[in-house]
């Protein structure tokens, strides 16, 4: 297994709350092997435990950082004082480096308060950069966040390798890289339509049947995955 892997699951495994690996990663944990190389690490938790891990990341000599989306460019970074910071109240990816990681940061000019920044390698070699991905849940349901009307049980959204680390199940995964642009934009156009061919027949008829009903609701119109799927 990943060392990477190894060094995260060291740390969050006696947080107390729920977390999981979840992108590539976790498809190399299904697939029980590696598919391709990683540009970064992520893991996701729920909604209500984003300021616990503010506060495990930063006692680990993590700098915290909420990521900005914009409509133009890639937007950037702006730094979390702590746990309390009001920048959580709305706040769904979370950016966590330290010193020697693969991303640089560069002050934007004229904002002292946020950082643009560029990947230094496109491959991750160390567990010294996480992005914490925040997911929402109702009761014994994972809720879908390309839409929320699409659901899936915790046990079935959750899965477990062999030595007890958890990851996002597969179907899931596929599923929130169906979007456009996981699809077409350069950085994933190279990665997502291979994680798709190499994941699909290793999927248990439960797990494809769950993915074509999501795809169906979330893309009426159709969608190219569906005729690999059935």
């Amino acid at each position: 297994m990943d060392k990477m892997i190894l060094q995260a699951n060291d740390l969050f495994k006696n947080c107390g709350f729920p977390y999981y690996i979840c992108g590539g990663f976790a498809l190399d944990l299904f697939a029980g092997k590696e598919l391709r190389p990683h540009s970064d690490l992520d893991i996701s938790l729920f909604q209500e435990n984003k300021r616990d891990i503010v506060e495990l990341l930063q006692k680990d000599g993590f700098a915290v950082y909420k990521r900005v989306f914009e409509q133009a460019g890639p937007g950037g970074l702006t730094p979390i004082a702590d746990k309390n910071d009001n920048k959580l109240d709305k706040v769904w990816s979370i950016w966590a480096m330290k010193d020697g990681c693969h991303i640089a940061l560069k002050p934007r000019e004229g904002e002292a308060d946020f950082f643009e920044f560029e990947l230094i390698s496109d491959v991750q070699s160390g567990f010294n950069f996480v992005e914490i991905v925040l997911d929402s849940r109702d009761n014994d349901d994972f809720v879908l966040r390309r839409d929320k009307s699409i659901l899936r049980k915790m046990d079935k959204a959750i899965s477990f390798s062999d030595c007890g680390v958890p990851y996002m199940s597969p179907e899931v995964v596929l599923f929130l890289k169906s979007p456009e642009v996981y699809t077409t934009h350069e950085f994933h156009a190279n990665k997502t339509p291979g994680d798709f061919k190499a994941i699909v027949p290793l999927l248990s008829d439960e797990s494809r049947e769950w993915l074509m009903s999501a795809l169906d609701i979330a893309y009426p119109d159709g969608y190219d995955w569906l005729n690999g799927l059935l």
